[in-house]
């Protein structure tokens, strides 16, 4: 299939009522999962429930990012996906049917910048993964500068978050789901430098994106503090009841 047929095909997914009935069905399930098994603790998620349109900047560790986050929005959270989720027949239909749409990394994608800056100046939020793919560990990596771009071009505020625990509990090409404590953390809301037309300059771009890293970066290591203290209760939970 061709890059375009699959923007196409992922759009025309999307827009059918049956896949959006089925997102809150998915959105329903990743919260129960979350909550029950992953025992998913999140701080400062009513930042995820102001009105109006803004950015969702996480870490990326797992698979599990995107939904765990998405599912603590009561609106409908679109992302940007790296295209290798959408591998055709029932891969690129779970994807659409998630609110992804496919990005090419490491280059600069107008189709799906376009669709990403429609959506926010339509007052709906977006998530972004500013380090582009997953990455290992607490530290945050080099993250690209499409974040900052896209929060200029619509004048909205980006949202950092850190995330701990869904690296453990669904690694690279895991097939089941382990029971690990997750923790989230949704820092306070960055406004973008005031531009003329939407436009920055690549000074002011780098200067905002390093902002954006510093605050995942804040956002990551709050996470991860919560994230020891709460595994250390489940062992002592479990040894007591062993006893």
């Amino acid at each position: 299939m061709s890059e375009q047929h699959l923007e196409d095909r992922v759009v025309a997914i999307w827009q059918t009522r049956r896949a959006q009935l089925l997102y809150w069905v998915l959105w329903v399930l990743v919260r129960v999962v979350g909550r029950l098994y992953l025992r998913t603790r999140i701080v400062g998620d009513e930042r995820l429930r102001t009105e109006g349109a803004f950015i969702i900047a996480p870490v990326h560790r797992s698979n599990l990012d995107a939904p765990l986050v998405n599912c603590r929005c009561p609106r409908i959270v679109r992302s940007l996906a790296k295209i290798e989720m959408f591998k055709g027949g029932l891969g690129t239909w779970v994807s659409a049917v998630m609110g992804s749409f496919p990005v090419h990394r490491g280059a600069g994608d107008r189709r799906a910048l376009q669709e990403a800056i429609g959506l926010l100046r339509r007052g709906e939020p977006v998530l972004v993964f500013p380090e582009g793919t997953r990455h290992s560990g607490r530290q945050v990596g080099e993250i690209f500068g499409g974040a900052a771009f896209l929060a200029a071009r619509a004048g909205v505020p980006i949202l950092p978050v850190g995330i701990a625990g869904t690296e453990e509990a669904m690694p690279p090409k895991a097939k089941v789901l382990r029971r690990v404590p997750v923790s989230i953390v949704v820092g306070e809301p960055l406004l973008p430098p005031e531009t003329k037309n939407g436009r920055l300059s690549s000074d002011a771009r780098n200067e905002f994106t390093a902002r954006l890293r510093e605050a995942m970066q804040s956002a990551m290591d709050e996470a991860a503090e919560m994230a020891p203290a709460r595994r250390g209760r489940r062992r002592r939970r479990r040894e007591d009841e062993e006893q």
